[in-house]
């Protein structure tokens, strides 16, 4: 018998944090924080970090790290590893919950490496944009179908991204990048995954949106995005939503109405980001959850889908 582990996923104001606190009232479970911004200390407003502990649920991987440092799906996955082989030593289920699907996926299915990011890669990205400025059409789409067909097949002509991104990996590994993934390895096949979504609808998850700006407003987000500024910030934590768009209101550069909007907005767009990333992940179940649907409820769906099993 395999190691069961939950997986609860969705994206941002869906509900995660409340739902996982009323299963751990009818499980033994502890949660390990699947989010690139939870990480981080002393900014608990911008990053919607739940509590290290409450009654019912103890945390992991959350708040425990200074915003100056950087933080990566790899050490992610370390951490969790290390974290789930100590939770089920108590008898106890790791619960893994949050929304960056990049780090649940290189917790369950590993990435390879390719050398993206360094000078090499960047300066072949340019080059390859540049070429396809220059030749239009679907020039990077043939060149990737000549290098990688497999590759090609999948990637639509005008998806210059992915395009760039099995081209890079072809040159720098002399690789394809088809090839490339089927190296990887997670721990999938190591344990019975069971990996359910809270699944809203499009409307009543943008309201929570909202709703969720506002309330960030009220418990003092200009505040602590003064004081934050006045730090050094690594990569990963200077992008955190509504560091930039109430940055820009407190330099004088939008009024706040504006800059109020533009959270919102960017808020919307990451939650559909998010939406449409664990679509396309393998072995998802999508929970339907109804506006206004208490949280106990949602957890007693998710725990009758857990108690019965893989479908």
């Amino acid at each position: 018998m395999k190691p069961k582990l939950f997986v609860l996923v969705g994206p941002t104001a869906s509900g995660k944090t409340a739902v996982a606190c009323e299963i751990a009232k009818r499980l033994p479970v502890e949660l390990i924080s699947c989010d690139s911004m939870q990480v981080y200390k002393g900014m608990p407003i911008l990053t919607q970090a739940p509590p290290k502990r409450t009654p019912q649920l103890l945390s992991h991987l959350v708040s425990f790290l200074n915003p100056s440092q950087e933080y990566n799906a790899a050490k992610f996955r370390k951490d969790a590893e290390s974290l789930m082989q100590k939770i089920y030593k108590k008898k106890k289920t790791p619960l893994i919950a949050g929304g960056t699907g990049l780090y649940l996926r290189m917790l369950l299915d590993g990435l390879f490496e390719s050398g993206a990011g360094n000078s090499r890669s960047m300066k072949f990205r340019k080059k390859l944009l540049a070429e396809q400025v220059k030749r239009g059409g679907a020039y990077l789409h043939e060149k990737l179908l000549a290098a990688d067909p497999a590759s090609a097949q999948k990637i639509h002509p005008n998806d210059f991204r992915r395009l760039v991104r099995a081209l890079e990996v072809y040159e720098l590994t002399g690789d394809p990048i088809s090839k490339k993934k089927k190296e990887r390895k997670g721990i999938r096949e190591q344990y019975d995954c069971r990996i359910f979504f809270l699944d809203r609808e499009r409307a009543d998850l943008y309201e929570r949106a909202h709703a969720r700006v506002e309330q960030m407003l009220k418990d003092g987000l200009l505040k602590e995005v003064k004081r934050v500024s006045k730090k050094r910030l690594s990569k990963t934590a200077s992008v955190a939503l509504g560091l930039r768009e109430m940055r820009d209101h407190l330099k004088g550069n939008s009024s706040f109405e504006n800059a109020v909007e533009l959270l919102k907005q960017h808020t919307r767009n990451y939650a559909k980001r998010q939406v449409s990333w664990f679509k396309h992940e393998k072995g998802v179940t999508f929970v339907p959850v109804a506006k206004d649907e208490a949280p106990a409820k949602t957890a007693e769906k998710i725990l009758q889908l857990w108690e019965a099993g893989p479908a």
